[in-house]
């Protein structure tokens, strides 16, 4: 019996070494070219929930950098609820009197009471114990568009 012989692939045959696959794939290719556009932004402030212009952009509806800053400019704060937020301001503006006397009316009372027609206030929910509050001012240049997104049926609401 005569003995197999065994031969090595021809080097053709072989895949090639990772360092020749790198270099093809880093190729320049001028149809993969993308154009990118790289937008500077602040951080969002410092108590603000995580997601915050997530939240913010989906609750305006709108990806509008000039509306959202100018809602992020309006960020209030977190409370519990938008009335415990109402009550708070009350409370300062009118004194803790008042406010009290005011404690047992609807959310939709006290915010009347507290905006009159000089603030826009809003919230979003964070979580079933926790609102995101914004509060701007009527005369703003970006008052009517936030509320026009935030409010499309009331009229009354709009500048």
């Amino acid at each position: 019996m005569e003995p197999i012989e065994v031969k090595p692939p021809s080097r053709r045959d072989r895949t090639p070494s990772a360092p020749i696959l790198l270099r093809r794939l880093a190729q320049a290719d001028s149809e993969l070219e993308v154009p990118i556009d790289v937008e500077v932004v602040t951080p969002p402030p410092a108590d603000a929930p995580e997601g915050f212009r997530e939240r913010l952009a989906l609750a305006l509806g709108t990806t509008d950098a000039r509306l959202l800053d100018a809602a992020e400019r309006g960020y209030k704060g977190t409370w519990a609820t938008i009335r415990a937020y109402l009550l708070e301001r009350l409370a300062l503006t009118m004194g803790p009197n008042f406010a009290e006397a005011l404690a047992s009316r609807e959310p939709e009372a006290l915010l009347r009471t507290y905006c009159k027609d000089e603030r826009l206030v809003w919230s979003i929910a964070v979580s079933d114990a926790q609102v995101m509050v914004f509060e701007l001012p009527r005369e703003s240049s970006r008052a009517a568009a936030i509320a026009a997104r935030l409010y499309p049926d009331d009229p009354d609401l709009l500048v």
